[in-house]
């Protein structure tokens, strides 16, 4: 291994020395914040929608159709919109009460974040100790309290796991057969992550994209197997693209199509402006992966899966937390200002800042605002706005940076050390 590529591992073991102070106590100032509001508003830990996940478990073990009734018995309400595959990867949630199965999913969710903190500091060079536990603990409390984080943890979201499934899949150490299984079995469950497929793709990583494809088509066969009627109903009579059966409110869509829609654009011009800006993403992520960027590039990928969808609830762009990492890793522990000012400038944005208390659930965060005129039909696109704007402030980065990455990424992404060896440090 190359001495420059030596001193830059031995760099990321270290971090600016209030991170070590203030990181753990950030993250205490979030645990015991969210213990003092769902004590206050108990609705906000009735994670409706897990119970959706186990009610569709239910009817599957039972015979039941999976899509006619939703979980209050109604034809048109808390339906169960996912996959078959979902709903058999939710049976083990039918081992346990209601009660049990939602404290055991959140605390899974704790876990599966820090887990996905961890994993992506590591894959930037971060190694076990006293730094990694100070940044972890920093980045976890405040991506904790981002809106798409709190509403997933307020409602019982699927959306942590499947960016634990994408994280673990593309920052796996070492290079592996299975590569590409964790995106297969994320699109099974939730559509939107197929896009990492095209990903894949674009980044020459052909072994792994058709490992994917070949595991989301597992899923569908499983289906298949296992329901075959639901499985027809939802990938031939077309439930897998009906948005009517998500939501009748214009602006609870976050996605490009929901803002364009919203402001009399036509059908035809949203999906062809979600579908360019889903084609610029995916390429500005590989220019950002090549770039030894890789957890930026999952950041990029995961947003734009959310912007381009049809529909998109806000809870889908729990994509920021890559994002959060990769800025507070370059703020803290390469000492950028500009990362460290921009990743709060970001929690700022889309954090789950409490807005209005009317009612027994408090509205929090920037979609919430419902001001008069044009601003309320803009508004609910801010995290697409966001998104535009990470995507040309990454272009003028790497524009900007890629010359002091040159050295090392000739061949591989910072995530492979491994690779690194031979690499010729003074080759710019």
């Amino acid at each position: 291994m190359t001495s420059r590529t030596i001193e830059n591992i031995q760099f990321t073991s270290s971090v600016t020395p209030w991170v070590r102070r203030g990181g753990p106590a950030v993250a205490a100032i979030a645990l015991v914040t969210y213990v003092l509001v769902y004590a206050h508003w108990p609705t906000l830990r009735l994670q409706v929608d897990l119970l959706v996940y186990r009610f569709a478990a239910e009817h599957l073990l039972a015979g039941l159709d999976l899509y006619s009734t939703g979980l209050t018995g109604k034809p048109n309400e808390l339906l169960f919109i996912y996959p078959p595959f979902a709903a058999i990867f939710a049976i083990p949630l039918t081992v346990f009460d209601s009660s049990s199965a939602q404290l055991l999913w959140l605390l899974g969710m704790v876990a599966a974040l820090g887990y996905a903190v961890v994993r992506m500091l590591k894959s930037m060079g971060m190694r076990a100790g006293g730094a990694m536990f100070s940044l972890t603990a920093l980045l976890v409390g405040v991506i904790a309290w981002l809106e798409p984080l709190r509403l997933t943890a307020e409602l019982g979201q699927i959306n942590i796991v499947l960016l634990v499934l994408v994280v673990g899949d593309l920052l796996a150490t070492g290079r592996s057969k299975w590569s590409g299984i964790g995106i297969g079995l994320a699109a099974g469950i939730k559509l939107t992550p197929a896009l990492f497929l095209v990903y894949l793709l674009v980044t020459r990583r052909i072994r792994a994209a058709f490992v994917a494809m070949a595991a989301f088509a597992a899923t569908v066969g499983l289906g298949f197997v296992v329901a075959p009627s639901d499985s027809t109903t939802y990938w031939l009579h077309g439930r897998f693209d009906d948005v009517n059966r998500i939501s009748h409110d214009p602006l609870a869509n976050t996605s490009v199509s929901g803002l364009l829609l919203r402001l009399h654009g036509s059908p035809t011009m949203a999906t062809i402006a979600a579908a360019v800006v889903a084609a610029v993403a995916v390429v500005i992520a590989a220019m950002a992966y090549r770039r030894g960027q890789a957890v930026l590039a999952i950041a990029i990928v995961g947003m734009a899966s959310a912007a381009a969808s049809p529909f998109s609830w806000s809870h889908h762009w729990v994509w920021f937390a890559p994002l959060v990492v990769h800025l507070g890793f370059r703020g803290y522990v390469e000492g950028s200002r500009f990362a460290a000012a921009a990743m709060w400038l970001l929690c700022a944005l889309v954090g789950g800042w409490i807005v209005a208390v009317a009612g027994d659930t408090p509205q929090a965060g920037i979609l919430s605002l419902r001001p008069d005129g044009a601003w309320g039909e803009i508004l609910p696109g801010a995290y697409v706005l966001v998104f535009l704007v990470v995507l040309l402030g990454t272009v003028v980065w790497l524009r900007r940076c890629s010359w002091r990455y040159d050295a090392r990424l000739t061949r591989s992404p910072t995530h492979d050390f491994e690779h690194l060896e031979g690499v010729d440090a003074g080759h710019h």
